[in-house]
């Protein structure tokens, strides 16, 4: 994969380190990666943002997660854990890690996913809305 680029959008209300070790991540990914932080405007927003400029998530999440984990999925769950879940002394945790695409497509992990949504998570086609898991259904849905 070539000329792939994210950039972590990180709440300045939280803690910084956890997103700098996710820029880490994906820098040693061979990934182009940017933080920023967004100020807080009305009240604290509790959500990351992770702009992936690729039109498809499948094929970003198989290139970068290979060099973390031998499947696909255990890598995203380290990253996304690692982001949503910081130590205690690190003060508070975002609600949630949006992956947005160029496309549109949005898809919203939060911190108490089971292993299969990291597993559906790799092979779905998030090009267009707004994709949530469905604990009910055990699978993701679109909003």
């Amino acid at each position: 994969m070539t000329d792939v680029e994210v950039e972590i959008f990180w709440p300045s209300a939280l803690p910084s380190h956890p997103a700098e070790e996710g820029q880490d991540l994906l820098r040693a990914a061979g990934i182009d990666t940017t933080c920023m932080l967004v100020p807080t405007r009305r009240g604290t927003s509790e959500f990351v943002h992770v702009l992936v400029m690729t039109a498809a998530l499948e094929p970003f999440l198989r290139t970068l997660f290979r060099k973390f984990a031998e499947e696909a999925h255990v890598g995203l769950k380290k990253f996304t854990q690692r982001l949503l879940k910081p130590a205690a002394e690190e003060g508070p945790a975002p609600r949630g890690l949006v992956f947005e695409m160029p496309t549109g497509g949005r898809v919203t992990f939060t911190p108490d996913l089971p292993e299969q949504a990291y597993k559906q998570a790799v092979g779905l086609d998030a090009r267009d809305g707004r994709w949530t898991w469905d604990a009910s259904s055990a699978m993701w849905v679109p909003n």
